[in-house]
Formats: structure tokens, sequence, C-alpha cells
């Protein structure tokens, strides 16, 4: 969910069973929801929880309680009608100290909905624009203090409609997509020494020659020395040269160092941040796929999630941000082409991003990696790029 400021504030959870099984029960949610550490998620940003009333009957949710999650109710679990139990189940959460979301038709099914609820979630695929905020204006008017989430949003330009409309989270994929409003930027030269560090890193470069090209940016030089002498480093005296800064560091905290920088070190906007966070995910979960003996397998895969969306960042065509970087074949052809052997892999981290559950399973089947090692990577990659 991206907020008015389009930083990633919060996340919709859409928990789905595993075949053979069709329903989830309320343990076994529970479980799922411990498992994912649901509750460190939402330390630092909003989770929204669907949560059908079968599984709030059998299930004792009070440990999730907390500001930041809230539950989701649907009108298609209340049949024949919204109005048939949804207050009760929606009391029950907030009597434990949960608050309430809802999808529209429970929202304007009684009167109670205002009181019993705060946040109001609408899609806005398929429907008439028009319409659309004719509704949103009109809900908007009469509860200005609503916290509104619209799912489904396609692009940048739908997303600052909805927020000058006052809606407070946007979802959809437009996220990781170009914003075409955001002229290309030229690549910086904090940036380009990056690159070359990175290259330079993955053909094992030796600290006289990282050190030289370190040099060329004072901003890339400050900052690893920053990071070296933080009291996290627990070293007993201030490092004071580039070189034995890079020693101090070593290979693997260099290299995820100068990966999140790519975003960081000249991040402007706050989407370069929700970018980085996706980036990041995306790169720790395919980086988890490799084989454990195969080191260059897993700093690939790294690359390809990690890359995935520079294009994104710098509103620049892949084809020209590539020419700046010496990437391996196979890396460059999934990020071009979405050919190769890792294009499965990337696949499947969208499939996860979206909640496509069986393709999915099927791109488990066809890469040959167990499913779920898979659903458990993805949620500690998760868990690790959010807290960043």
């Amino acid at each position: 969910m991206l907020d008015d400021g389009a930083r990633i504030s919060g996340y919709i959870l859409r928990p789905a069973p595993l075949p053979p099984v069709t329903e989830i029960s309320g343990p076994a949610l529970l479980d799922a929801l411990d498992k994912e550490r649901v509750d460190h998620l939402a330390a630092h940003r909003k989770v929204i929880i669907p949560l059908r009333p079968a599984q709030w009957s059998a299930g004792d949710f009070r440990s999730f309680a907390s500001p930041n999650v809230c539950f989701q109710l649907s009108a298609k679990d209340f049949p024949p009608s919204p109005e048939a139990g949804w207050q009760e189940t929606a009391r029950g959460i907030r009597a434990m100290g949960g608050s309430v979301a809802v999808d529209l038709d429970i929202f304007l099914s009684s009167n109670d909905a205002p009181a019993l609820t705060n946040h109001l979630l609408l899609g806005i695929q398929g429907a008439s624009l028009a319409a659309f905020e004719k509704t949103l204006r009109a809900i908007r008017e009469q509860h200005p203090t609503l916290v509104i989430i619209v799912h489904g949003v396609s692009s940048w330009s739908e997303y600052r409609l909805l927020i000058a409309q006052g809606v407070s989270f946007c979802v959809g994929q437009f996220s990781t997509s170009p914003d075409d409003a955001v002229q290309a930027e030229q690549i910086s030269q904090s940036r380009l020494v990056i690159i070359d560090m990175l290259n330079s890193l993955r053909h094992e470069g030796d600290v006289a020659n990282l050190a030289s090209i370190a040099k060329r940016d004072p901003a890339v030089v400050l900052k690893l020395l920053e990071m070296t002498n933080s009291p996290l480093s627990g070293l007993s005296r201030r490092v004071s040269n580039i070189e034995d800064s890079l020693l101090l560091l070593g290979h693997d905290a260099l290299y995820r160092w100068l990966s999140l920088a790519m975003f960081r070190i000249d991040a402007r906007k706050q989407r370069d941040e929700g970018l980085m966070i996706i980036a990041a995910s995306r790169a720790a979960f395919l980086e988890s796929l490799a084989d454990t003996s195969n080191r260059e397998m897993a700093g690939e895969l790294f690359l390809v999630g990690l890359l995935s969306l520079i294009d994104s960042l710098l509103s620049m065509p892949m084809e020209k941000i590539l020419l700046k970087m010496h990437l391996p074949e196979r890396v460059a052809a999934v990020l071009l082409k979405n050919e190769g052997p890792y294009a499965r892999y990337l696949l499947l981290a969208f499939a996860m991003e979206r909640c496509q559950i069986d393709q999915a399973l099927s791109l488990c089947t066809l890469i040959g990696i167990d499913a779920q090692t898979m659903l458990g990577s993805y949620g500690e990659s998760m868990a690790w790029a959010s807290a960043r």
C-alpha cells in the first residue's frame, strides 16, 4: 500500500490454501500468521488481513491485535446479504483491540458501518472512472476521517488522481512501473561509481582496485567510512582510510551495501525508497532459491532481483542503463528480453508479489525447487527488506 508520499506504508495479505486443502481454518491461519512473523511486519507498517467468519469463530486472534493490524471483512463471506452477521464479527474484533476494514457493500449495508469500521477497501478495476470518482467524493464528504484504500490501481497518473480525491492508500502493480510524468535522469557520478564497484566485486577485484574506484566520488567514500565507524560495527578505533574500511567490511557486507546504495545514494523521492524495498525483497528471495553450493548463481540471481526495477528508478530504458554495466550474460538476458535460465525465477517473484499462488507452484515444479521452502524464503525476504 502506497501513501500520499509514494511510501510503502502497508500490505494487504492474501492467504491462499495449498492443494489439496481448499479452505484455510482459523487455527491454520493463525499458524501461518505466526510463522510469517506478521506481528514483526506490523511493527513497521500497516497490515490488512482478510478474515472469514468461520476463521474468526475457530481461532483466537488477540495476539495479532495491534494499532497496525486491521482485519478485513468481505460481503461475499456473509450470505445472503451483507447485513447478516458482519456486525457481530466486527464488534468482536473491536472488543479485542483490533481494527476493521470492510468493502463497499458492507459499508453501505447499515448505519452502524461508520461506527464499527475505520478502513474502507474499494476496487477500481472494471469500474467507470467517472462513477468511481462520484462515489469516492460522496463517501469522503460524509466521512472525512475514514481511511480509504483503493486496490487495482494501474498507473501513477491514476494514483495521483485518487490521492487528490482523498484516498489514503493505493494498491496495484503501478508501484513497480516507470512513472511517465518523471523525466529520465542522468546516471549520477555516485551511482556510476557504485556500479563500477559492483562490477569489480563480481570479478573478485582487489581492495586497491575497489578503493581507487570509490575515490572517484567523495560521497561514496564518506558513506563507507560512516558505516565502518558505526557503533554497530564494534570497532575499538576509528577507521580513517577507505582501504581499511573495505577490508573490515568484507566482500558480502560490501556487496549488500552497494546493492542497496544503488537506490539510496541519490534518492530524492520517497518513491525511490519504496522501489528499494521491493527490489531488495526480490533480490534476497531469488538469491535464496539458488543451489547452496553455487555461489555464482546466488550472486547472479541477487543481481536479477535487484536490477529488475532500475529502469523504474531512473525512468530510463533498461537497454540504456545496462550499457553502463558489465553484467553476466544470464543476468542481462532476463533483464532485457525475459529470456535465459533465470527468467522463470523472476516470473516466480512476480507471481508471489501478485499472490498468484497457483502460478508460483507451477513455476516451482518447472524450476525444481520445493514449494514449502520457497514460501518460507519469500516470507523471510519480505521481512528482511521491510526492515531496511
